[in-house]
């Protein structure tokens, strides 16, 4: 059936079933009679909503994954029409009349997670679809070099044209992840590093820039149109924390101190690589020596390390096991499946995406719920890498979570907030990061198992990895609610953009960035409007969440604080293994099960013993680190700060 045809029809079945919920019961009943009564009456209308929405959701995720790996211009045009559609029934759904004080609490909390959010007009939902969908493709362009950026390259530098087998006339590469990959190698310079770096900024930004200000008028007009100050606050209000800005601020003050260290710490070997003229020993580091397009993850700038244990290389020995993607994909599925969660279905294997092919239109690491039995899969562009191993993990863990919640009701189909949800697989794969499970996966060799220098390699991997990304993440949604506020405005984007940078992560671009540049916009979650505080908060949650899977493994149930006894060892954390640990898997998928029928403190309630985020366990974890880069800055007089 043409899919036109389907929301045509799909649209006259919901107003039938959009039914206004009126109180007007007889009188001779009690008030709590009544009050029973109609909480009745509107559990059979909520009943039907839930019909409703699961079929929007199975429509619309068959439209998203089509878009994302066979695009046409027929699928766009009918994820807008339905699009369109959802907003109606959802507009005239919220616009009905309920005596909400009377509700139960499961029913007030699926109405309030329903009607949050904006309120689009017909008219400013097709123009919001319309323009996400221009947004999203240009992020999606692939850019093609020509003779003339080929000559720049081989003046770049005469000596080391082993870049020229990438890019070359007539190549065509995408930002993410071909020019992305680029950028973690340690075998270019930092003049070919750069060029790499403005050439994708200059690409996409301008692009970008000239429709993202309509997207924020759009999206403040339909936020106000549902009572709110502008659509920051919407994003703010989906995680359920109060006073969000500050709690977040109030975070990254408890870590400033290790990022801090770790910056003067990198920009100090990068000094000794790249010497005075390219890195001011006392300033902000230039964006493009981090080995990533947007600085947000250092793990490649491990090779400038030595202290003895040089000769461990996860990668290489990656490598030396001939694996296949689809063995990647297979060893993460035995991490959870060794906790109890469920394998991956049929479906999964029939359908996902595990490497690049011409038709996929997005390379950027993706989990799909398709809310149809079993149906769920995942796409991505990967190669035998440390870096997509993580990835598997990760999406595999957003699966695990669908999976868990797949029984509840359509309006409940969600994580505790999106921040849970970004933190499930990262939380496995600090299990993974464990030497005893490396070891497991013969990425360790028996002689390296058990040494200190061992524990500082895999370590400070990992701070390279997390911490950065942790102080990325809070300037992009800041940046962002700032925006929606009006106190950033167009002509002012790169501008407050990089002051942000060089005052929250001491980060500068490789040159002057006119306001002619957006490079935000840069970034994949600028143009397709994704959130990402949910990063930053996810960055501590995973790690309040492997603390407490740790303790459960040890000790068989939940420790709000660390106890040593012959019951319960007292390991550390960056060694605790707990692969094949069935507790473990039965409480994580205690909490996900709940899906978002609960306030998330609630589900974080049942894994960890307490109802609120802190950075104890991530501080507990990196704490060697701390004291290794304490080390380290007082060894060789180096500078802290810019």
């Amino acid at each position: 059936m043409d899919k036109k045809i389907i929301v045509s029809c799909l649209i006259i079945f919901l107003v039938i079933h959009v039914n206004v919920i009126r109180s007007d019961i007889d009188e001779p009943f009690t008030v709590q009679d009544q009050i029973e009564m109609y909480q009745d009456k509107v559990e059979h209308w909520l009943r039907e909503l839930d019909m409703d929405l699961r079929e929007f959701n199975k429509l619309a995720a068959s439209l998203t994954w089509k878009l994302a790996t066979t695009p046409d211009d027929s699928t766009a045009e009918h994820a807008m029409e339905l699009g369109v559609a959802r907003n109606k029934w959802k507009n005239q759904v919220c616009a009905s009349r309920v005596r909400k004080y009377w509700l139960k609490p499961n029913q007030k909390r699926m109405l309030n997670l329903l009607c949050r959010g904006p309120r689009f007009t017909e008219e400013l939902s097709r123009l919001h679809i319309e323009i996400m969908g221009k947004l999203a493709q240009t992020y999606n362009d692939e850019l093609c070099f020509t003779n003339d950026d080929t000559k720049t390259l081989q003046n770049i530098n005469k000596h080391d044209q082993n870049i020229l087998k990438v890019i070359y006339p007539g190549r065509c590469l995408y930002g993410e992840p071909d020019l992305e990959r680029l950028m973690k190698r340690n075998d270019l310079t930092a003049k070919q590093l750069k060029w790499i770096w403005t050439t994708w900024h200059n690409f996409v930004g301008p692009k970008v820039k000239e429709l993202y200000p309509l997207s924020i008028k759009i999206q403040n007009l339909a936020a106000r149109n549902n009572g709110y100050e502008d659509m920051g606050e919407i994003w703010r209000e989906e995680l359920e924390i109060q006073n969000l800005e500050n709690e977040v601020f109030n975070l990254y003050e408890q870590i400033k101190p290790l990022y801090i260290l770790l910056h003067a710490v990198i920009r100090f070997k990068l000094l000794q690589k790249y010497g005075p003229s390219v890195i001011d020993p006392k300033g902000p580091i230039p964006i493009h020596l981090l080995g990533n397009m947007w600085g947000q993850d250092w793990s490649t700038l491990i090779y400038l390390f030595d202290f003895g244990y040089k000769k461990i290389n996860l990668q290489a020995n990656l490598d030396k096991k001939n694996w296949t993607v689809i063995d990647m994909v297979t060893a993460a599925e035995d991490m959870y499946t060794s906790l109890g969660l469920p394998r991956m279905t049929d479906k999964f294997w029939k359908y996902s995406i595990f490497q690049e092919n011409s038709n996929t239109s997005v390379c950027h690491g993706t989990a799909a719920n398709l809310y149809d039995t079993d149906d769920f899969r995942m796409l991505l562009c990967a190669k035998l890498t440390m870096e997509d191993f993580y990835v598997v993990h990760h999406e595999m863990g957003h699966i695990e979570y669908y999976m868990a919640y797949q029984n509840q009701r359509p309006m409940f189909q969600e994580g505790a907030n999106s921040a849970f949800h970004e933190s499930v697989g990262d939380a496995i794969m600090y299990g993974v990061m464990v030497p005893q499970h490396l070891h497991r996966l013969s990425l360790l060799s028996d002689s390296e198992l058990f040494t200190k220098s061992l524990d500082h390699y895999l370590l400070l991997q990992q701070a390279l990895l997390k911490i950065p990304e942790i102080a990325f993440s809070l300037i992009v949604d800041k940046y962002r609610w700032d925006i929606f506020k009006g106190k950033i405005k167009p002509k002012d984007y790169n501008k407050k953009y990089w002051e942000l940078n060089l005052k929250l992560r001491g980060i500068k671009p490789p040159e002057f960035r006119s306001e002619k540049y957006f490079d935000a916009g840069a970034k994949f979650h600028i143009p397709d409007n994704t959130p990402y505080i949910r990063y930053f908060l996810g960055g501590f949650i995973q790690l309040e969440i492997f603390n407490s899977l740790c303790k459960i493994s040890l000790c068989g149930k939940i420790q709000t604080e660390n106890i040593s006894s012959s019951y319960c060892p007292n390991i550390p954390l960056h060694r605790c293994d707990i692969y094949g640990s069935k507790k473990v898997g039965k409480k994580l998928e205690e909490m996900m099960k709940l899906g978002s029928s609960q306030h998330w403190s609630y589900g974080f309630q049942i894994l960890t013993g307490k109802d609120y985020i802190t950075t104890k366990p991530f501080l507990e974890y990196y704490q060697p680190i701390y004291k290794l880069l304490k080390y380290l800055v007082k060894t060789y007089n180096i500078t802290v700060g810019w």
